[in-house]
């Protein structure tokens, strides 16, 4: 892969260099206390077990959490406290599925904590249906896990409000306040933090990502370098565009249209997974498809349906006129495939696919920038849809306990402004992207992130449109092809199912059944 330009190339290598050695250290220290096994990779803590990551006197274990010293323990010495995540098929050796380097950094981890603490972590085999099977346990009173990590957003529904009563099986992890602090945003995503907040209690904490970790779920646009200097848009042009601000919706449509060229099978845009490009298109024109309103009968604040609003529809106009130009390859697959084929000269998709491009091994060369602003912005945005939710179920030996250990030992690896984090983040880049504006521009992302609440109820719940149950991902992969010929209209389908939809929001959410 070759840069343009030496000073990232040059840069990102120092960057990668500087974290390779910092791992391989991580791992000298591990093994400092002799014999080599996991049991004894890492030294021991002086001073009292049960005593805070951070009690003065004591040097930081590398593999310890800080911890403010202010917070009290509830951590007991002797207990068990038992991890679930859906990975774990070997409780015996539940890293089986990390590269070399993971397995040991994790297994010096728990290490760390069982001796800090004098406890030991147990993880937890997964199970067919592991997300109702826990949730259903600790409904009957006999949790089989206490600290549950729920896999994504999309499991969040089922748990909080399990059978219909909401907060039921799941302790609020802000009551424990003084074992465990959330609002720290080094360690966890206060952005993402505000979706998973109910009737003001933090039910599901979210650690922050490592690394390329952190825009990993960011909606961008990755762009096909060859097909778009072939009509006439030079890379630097693009990037010049979005460093002034005018990288927005008619540029975006022009190049569309202008890299369409139906008789090779070349699209200038898709709607890929689920119609990712209309998750991107509707915040860049500062809209949304939930937004927080409050229910006039109990004056509480919930989610509610936004996706009419003008600058919805405008969003939707735009998609709509893109459709007409016949430059939108209507498909709900995942685009990756068709953009290394060179059947897509843009895709507004997930950070990530870029590593995914570029593990294949064979891609075109392809460039990064934020999706592009609407009329109704006045700067970019990129939309997270993704996050690692985790959770502690009620009946549990010690709850406090376990909100605490959650809180250290499942946090992320290194503070979010560290030294460590930014090497990482460099390091990945330099190894995902084709050049140094891609990464200049993944590192706006966090500052320019959202977290949309819509994720949660993407398939649940589900509400009456006439006689056909549907649930809210219809309304924006079923009915494409229909506004783009101008069989239906976004206004009117909006319209008749806005209250029906909103019912079924209003009884999903807790924060109206307190």
């Amino acid at each position: 892969m070759l840069f343009r330009s030496g000073f990232f190339m040059k840069k990102g290598v120092k960057l990668l260099i500087c974290a390779l050695c910092l791992v391989f250290c991580l791992g000298m220290l591990a093994g400092c206390d002799g014999g080599g096994s996991d049991s004894t990779a890492t030294p021991a803590p002086t001073g009292n077990a049960t005593s805070n990551a951070t009690s003065s006197g004591e040097a930081q274990n590398p593999y310890l959490r800080p911890r403010d010293e202010s917070l009290q323990n509830a951590i007991k010495e002797g207990e068990t406290y038992r991890y679930f995540i859906y990975t774990t098929t070997d409780a015996n050796n539940p890293f089986e599925s990390m590269d070399e380097e993971g397995r040991e950094y994790n297994m010096n981890r728990k290490n760390a904590y069982e001796q800090h603490y004098g406890i030991t972590i147990e993880y937890v085999v997964t199970t067919g249906s592991w997300y109702v099977d826990f949730a259903s346990a600790a409904f009957a009173g006999t949790p089989t896990t206490d600290i549950y990590h729920a896999g994504g957003p999309f499991t969040m529904y089922t748990n909080y409000n399990y059978q219909g009563n909401p907060g039921s099986v799941l302790e609020p992890l802000s009551q424990y306040s003084q074992y465990a602090n959330f609002t720290d945003g080094e360690w966890f995503d206060q952005v993402s933090q505000e979706v998973t907040t109910y009737g003001g209690q933090l039910y599901f904490a979210v650690p922050n990502g490592v690394g390329i970790n952190s825009v990993s779920s960011n909606l961008v646009v990755i762009f096909n370098k060859q097909i778009l200097e072939a009509a006439g848009y030079e890379d630097t042009e693009i990037y010049e565009m979005w460093r002034n601000k005018e990288w927005n919706w008619d540029i975006f449509r022009e190049i569309a249209q202008n890299t369409t060229d139906l008789d090779n099978e070349i699209y200038g845009i898709t709607t890929s997974e689920n119609n990712a490009l209309m998750w991107g298109l509707l915040p860049s024109n500062d809209a949304a498809i939930l937004s927080q309103v409050e229910d006039e009968e109990s004056g509480q604040s919930y989610w509610a349906f936004s996706g009419n609003t003008d600058n919805a529809l405008e969003a939707w106009d735009f998609f709509i006129q893109i459709g007409k130009d016949n430059s939108i390859l209507i498909s709900n697959a995942t685009e990756v495939t068709a953009f290394r084929s060179g059947g897509l000269a843009m895709m507004v998709t997930y950070a990530n696919r870029a590593d995914t491009l570029t593990n294949y091994r064979q891609y075109p060369e392809f460039g990064i920038v934020p999706v592009p602003m609407g009329p109704k912005a006045d700067d970019y945005v990129s939309t997270n849809n993704w996050f690692t939710p985790l959770c502690v179920f009620k009946n549990t030996a010690n709850p406090a306990g376990s909100v605490q250990l959650l809180s250290e030992y499942l946090a992320p690896r290194y503070a979010k402004s560290s030294e460590e984090a930014q090497a990482m983040f460099e390091a990945s880049a330099v190894s995902m992207v084709c050049d140094d504006e891609s990464i200049e521009v993944l590192r706006t992302i966090p500052d320019i992130s959202i977290t949309e609440p819509y994720i949660i109820y993407w398939s649940t719940p589900s509400f009456s449109d006439g006689n056909v149950d549907m649930a809210l991902c219809n309304l924006y992969t079923d009915h494409n092809t229909n506004f783009i010929s101008g069989a239906e209209t976004p206004a009117v389908l909006f319209e008749s199912i806005e209250d029906a939809l909103n019912n079924a929001l209003k009884d999903a959410q807790i924060i109206l059944s307190n």
